[in-house]
């Protein structure tokens, strides 16, 4: 879920987004997982950077982490502020070493002059963009990005597209990098893809994403030759149909793609994780006070166990909370597994006073056996 603002100065509340839906869970897993307020601070650095959600990740190499996040409080006077502060549509950071309690970070979103703060990936008319997730790819990086307009009817908003960018020159910071804007196939089929997770297997790149018509969020995958993307084609993309029909192209009259899963979200994760050879999926489970859940599998289009609690975080009883954008960041150091979820308030003079919400919050997760009993020692204090 995700509350959209005009700006912090308006007194009222445009609209109420919701982006995560409830989920049948399933028993909770042998899992220890610990908040992490040592990393909490890595996103509490900047004068003028107050606070977004969103948070996907992307490894560039050589310790260097792309964050992306989508609604974002820049305070232009410096003085880390939400009072006199404006919300712009995405900003990005580049953190610097991959253990996030030690790490350094710089942000980046357009300045347009002293007092005109705008999105980093700028809105094309009345359209917006919240970041999905990316991947780098020898020397390029490419990024989906999730499309968003008004709407008179049901929430005030819809997710109703997706596009493309690559960046030429992402070794580079992100003040100077060379993006353009890639043409795709038409969005016919009411799936975001990239929305939920991007990854590489073998020679090919899979986006993952939601059917925003779908109350159920039902999660699909398309993918490309990772040589198609570099040359900047989209248009190569084949959609996952089943067992029964396998990789489709979405030109095909008998494509139909097959969800992976469903009740999952327009935000989670999936990666793969080599000792325990499964691949992962996380997300928030919830609305309101929600937790973090995962599930498993063998293969990412073949059968995931159902969705386990893995964490309540703290703020789970705070009142008017709320609690989304569960994500992994498997590059990142300093745990088996290292997640982030976003926070909000129901309650807009909430989200401009309280300081302790709405900034990214670290969760560490053991997922081995070998590591356990040095997590059940330990407490979020000492760290």
């Amino acid at each position: 879920m995700r509350y959209y603002y005009k700006s912090v100065s308006s007194t009222s509340l445009i609209v109420l987004v919701l982006i995560c839906l409830g989920c049948n869970i399933s028993s909770t897993p042998k899992l220890r997982a610990l908040e992490w307020p040592k990393a909490d601070r890595l996103f509490l650095k900047d004068p003028k950077w107050v606070g977004a959600d969103d948070a996907f990740s992307i490894d560039l190499g050589n310790g260097r982490t792309l964050w992306l996040f989508a609604d974002t409080f820049i305070d232009p006077s410096g003085q880390h502020s939400r009072q006199n502060a404006t919300m712009i549509r995405n900003s990005v950071a580049i953190q610097k070493g991959y253990n996030p309690s030690q790490a350094r970070i710089n942000f980046f979103w357009r300045n347009n002059s002293k007092m005109n703060q705008s999105s980093f990936f700028k809105e094309q008319g009345d359209n917006w963009f919240w970041p999905g997730h990316g991947i780098r790819i020898d020397d390029i990086l490419i990024v989906f990005l999730m499309t968003v307009r008004k709407t008179n009817t049901g929430l005030g908003f819809e997710v109703f597209g997706w596009e493309t960018v690559l960046v030429e020159n992402p070794h580079e910071s992100p003040k100077d990098w060379k993006i353009e804007w890639l043409k795709a196939p038409k969005n016919n089929l009411g799936i975001i893809v990239g929305s939920a997770s991007v990854l590489k297997s073998g020679e090919y790149v899979y986006a993952f994403g939601s059917r925003e018509t779908a109350k159920s969020h039902p999660i699909y995958v398309a993918r490309w030759k990772q040589q198609d993307l570099q040359k900047k084609d989209l248009f190569s993309m084949q959609w996952w149909c089943g067992q029964g029909s396998g990789w489709l192209s979405h030109t095909d009259l008998k494509a139909k793609p097959i969800p992976i899963f469903d009740n999952g979200q327009t935000e989670l994760t999936i990666h793969y994780d080599n000792d325990t050879q499964k691949y992962l999926s996380v997300q928030t489970d919830g609305f309101g006070s929600a937790v973090i859940a995962l599930r498993t599998a063998t293969e990412f289009n073949g059968h995931w166990s159902g969705l386990q609690v893995i964490y309540k975080p703290p703020e789970y009883e705070k009142e008017d909370i709320c609690i989304y954008a569960g994500k992994a960041h498997p590059q990142l150091e300093g745990a088996d597994l290292i997640l982030t979820y976003a926070t909000n308030s129901f309650v807009f003079a909430k989200l401009v006073s309280d300081t302790t919400i709405y900034y990214p919050r670290f969760v560490k997760v053991v997922l081995h056996e070998k590591n356990r009993n040095q997590a059940d020692s330990a407490s979020p204090s000492q760290d």
